[in-house]
């Protein structure tokens, strides 16, 4: 048998190994890409939803601000006797109305201005229903310690009552003679 010289003498095992451990760098290196490239889009959209809620945040700051200061304005007037207080009220409310219908274009409109994969992205929903949640977390009016102890106090009664009644059937149920 004849040997070539220009081919060295390689296990085959060892190629097949070598070739192996290439694919598998290959393979982690696509996936890393992936990975990194999920991350810049999660990022990308995270800031398009800050920055969006930070526009819709001082929407609204102005918004109620606007309406402070006509409440105030409308006050003004009642004081100084140049309007009436039922007029004033209705007008302060059609404003109010007005202004927050303004108020709904407005955060509209920057919502549309979303881009498609912000708009397609559970997580984005699934964090913007959060923030919802939160916004109406922060209108909610908790009540007292005094209400609490009050209806506290009628849930005792009430449940003292039927105490009452149930014992005072079973008395009567036990009384009556059995044939």
């Amino acid at each position: 048998m004849a040997q070539n010289i220009d081919a060295p003498n390689i296990d085959p095992k060892k190629l097949a190994k070598q070739n192996r451990k290439k694919i598998y760098e290959q393979i982690n290196k696509e996936r890393l890409d992936k990975k990194k490239a999920k991350q810049e889009k999660r990022k990308k959209i995270h800031e398009e939803y800050l920055q969006q809620n930070s526009e819709i945040d001082k929407i609204e700051n102005k918004c109620k601000q606007d309406i402070k200061d006509k409440l105030a304005f409308f006050k003004q007037q009642v004081v100084e006797k140049k309007m009436d207080k039922k007029t004033a009220k209705a007008e302060f409310k059609a404003y109010r109305k007005e202004r927050i219908n303004q108020f709904s274009v407005e955060e509209q409109n920057i919502l549309n201005l979303s881009s498609d994969e912000l708009k397609q992205s559970f997580s984005f929903r699934m964090k913007r229903w959060f923030f919802g949640v939160g916004k109406e977390f922060s209108r909610v009016t908790w009540i007292g310690g005094k209400e609490v102890l009050k209806d506290f106090g009628i849930i005792l009664l009430i449940v003292g009552i039927m105490t009452l009644i149930f014992l005072g059937l079973d008395y009567l149920i036990g009384i009556i003679p059995k044939k």
